[in-house]
């Protein structure tokens, strides 16, 4: 027992480095803080954590992403002979923000999982709704809800129309607000509709023809709930 202890606390078996590989928006500093502080201390009042056998794997990375929302997944790699630690980070990537009606604002991910407070950033379409409480770690949407909104917005910038928030307001009620002959214009949808590309075209449609009989035409709201059926209001 004795030289088992010995062996456990010897100084070639101690975790020396924690090496971080992938980490772009985390400090690597605040990543390798939050491992060595897991690797302090002994087990038993003997062994000593920093023993590269005995670090749990699964649990530091549980603790890293408990720490760091921003990280996904985390990969770690003993390299014993080196007496390293590698943590390899993949990082979220907020490509939309969830903001609350006082607009405080989360990063979300396209798949509609919101993760890390954030400021509101010029160019990223905002989306409002479905969350109540506190929305962190949470899931604004299905990805395959996401990808028809994502469809959705493709489809009128194709078009050169600019969506800059979508906002579910009930189960069959969204209101995209969207830049119409440099006038805020509202486009209502259901965001039950199994492809909103569709619905996009329709009032894609109905703008350009509009326009065409009056090319400085300013839209209050479009209504496409109703199929092909465009109800509108010009301001």
């Amino acid at each position: 027992m004795v030289g088992l202890v010995f062996v456990l606390r010897a100084d070639f078996l101690q975790i020396k480095n924690f090496e971080i590989l992938g980490a772009e928006t985390i400090q690597t500093e605040n990543i390798k803080n939050i491992a060595q502080s897991l690797t302090l201390g002994n087990k038993l009042f003997l062994i000593p954590k920093s023993n590269i056998f005995l670090l749990n794997k699964n649990n530091l990375a549980n603790v890293l992403l408990a720490n760091f929302p921003r990280a996904e997944k985390v990969e770690i790699n003993k390299h014993f002979f080196s007496q390293k630690i590698e943590l390899k980070i993949m990082e979220r990537k907020g490509e939309f923000l969830w903001c609350s009606t006082q607009d405080e604002c989360l990063a979300m991910t396209k798949d509609g999982f919101v993760f890390e407070k954030s400021s509101i950033a010029t160019g990223k379409i905002i989306f409002r709704g479905i969350l109540e409480g506190n929305p962190l770690m949470k899931n604004f949407s299905t990805p395959q809800k996401m990808q028809n909104y994502i469809k959705l917005i493709e489809t009128f910038k194709n078009s050169g129309f600019e969506i800059s928030s979508i906002n579910i307001e009930s189960s069959d009620k969204a209101i995209a607000k969207m830049n119409i002959n440099n006038a805020i214009s509202d486009v209502i949808f259901n965001p039950k509709e199994t492809d909103l590309s569709l619905i996009a075209q329709n009032a894609i449609l109905l703008i350009k023809e509009t326009q065409i009989k009056s090319p400085s035409a300013h839209f209050q709201y479009i209504d496409a709930r109703f199929g092909n059926k465009m109800f509108y209001k010009l301001q």
